[in-house]
């Protein structure tokens, strides 16, 4: 079992490099070696897999250099037809971030909280302003009643409604009226 999957191994690497050589352009060829070179060099190494290991290692450390992203098997895969392309190459956001109508949604219900903070704001600062113009008009009409009526919440018990207590003058007119008619 182990032989089948060396072997089996050797021949996927060899297949990889002999693929990645042949896409290769011939200006960018590692070590400067012809394209024909190169080839004869994977197929003559596979078995011992030389020929491709030095392919892979020489075009990584040569595309290295030039800035270029090396393409991985699955790019190459893509390149000749054998796979379709992956979801990930579709242009869907990966994440939430990525995601424009999520960053929308998060944008609009951070102004609805905002909006409804400068609501509450301007409510407390109204009634703020009731309470304080509502406590000068009390303080105004307290100072015109005179100091009597400063303490008009409080009740005295001795004090009677003045509706309440009879006029000295009547109940004496009306006692003085009483007597006159029984004489």
């Amino acid at each position: 079992m182990p032989r089948v999957i060396l072997i089996v191994g050797l021949v996927v690497l060899a297949l990889y490099a002999l693929i990645e050589c042949a896409m290769t352009d011939s200006e960018k060829m590692p070590a400067k070696l012809p394209k024909p070179m190169w080839i004869m060099i994977i197929l003559l190494t596979a078995t011992f897999a030389l020929g491709p290991l030095a392919w892979i290692v020489l075009l990584r450390i040569e595309r290295h250099k030039e800035g270029e992203k090396s393409p991985t098997p699955l790019d190459l895969a893509r390149e000749i037809g054998i796979q379709k392309p992956a979801v990930e190459e579709s242009h869907q956001p990966l994440g939430p971030d990525d995601d424009p109508e999520y960053l929308a949604r998060i944008e609009r219900e951070l102004m609805r909280q905002k909006l409804q903070e400068q609501r509450d704001q301007q409510k407390a600062a109204e009634r703020r302003q009731r309470a304080s113009e509502q406590s000068k008009t009390e303080d105004s009409d307290a100072d015109a009643q005179g100091p009597e009526s400063q303490d008009s919440n409080t009740p005295n018990p001795q004090a009677e409604p003045e509706s309440d207590r009879p006029a000295d003058s009547e109940t004496d007119s009306q006692s003085n009226a009483d007597t006159d008619s029984d004489n």
